[in-house]
């Protein structure tokens, strides 16, 4: 074998190592992908089932038993005493600063939600967005999901599910 033989063999080498180590690390990037979808949806899941309970329960603590004068909700938006729980929430407020942990195999899922009043302003879909300091016939329940893998973020990303729904009052 002469030098030239001998460097189209090294060459060869060469471009076949660095054809494996693209080849694994595309397969790499794939897994933590499909690993970050999965738990987003998870997380998605957890999100909509905390905001579907929160708004089979009613508006507040004083609607429960039919009308009732604006002045007379509850402000700020908190659960009763006694109330620890979905299991024993009886309205909407109760959810507010309402933290919830699930585990998944050995994934752990945090959960917070929050209650406030907004105002809607037809013209000015950015007030959603914006949560006022008074009493309105309207609430929004904004929950945000993280998810830990031994106190360690998982995948690329390190993200925060975030979803909300806005609960109104009419009688």
């Amino acid at each position: 074998m002469n030098t030239g033989q001998s460097l189209f063999a090294i060459g060869a080498l060469l471009l076949l190592s660095l054809t494996i180590l693209r080849v694994n690390n595309n397969i790499l990037m794939t897994d933590s992908v499909l690993i970050d979808s999965k738990f987003g949806i998870i997380a998605n899941s957890i999100a909509t089932s905390l905001i579907e309970s929160a708004t089979e329960k009613s508006f507040d603590e004083q609607t429960k038993e039919g009308q009732c004068a604006i002045s007379e909700l509850t402000y700020p938006p908190q659960k009763e005493s006694g109330e620890t729980d979905p299991s024993n929430f009886d309205d909407f407020d109760d959810y507010n600063n309402y933290p919830q942990t699930d585990t998944i195999g050995s994934v752990v899922f945090y959960s917070r939600c929050k209650v406030t009043y907004v105002n809607p302003n037809p013209s000015d879909p950015s007030s959603l967005d914006t949560d006022v300091s008074m009493r309105t016939w309207n609430k929004k329940l904004s929950v945000a999901v993280t998810w830990r893998q031994n106190n360690q973020t998982i995948g690329f990303s390190a993200d925060t599910v975030k979803q909300s729904t806005i609960y109104s009052y009419w009688f």
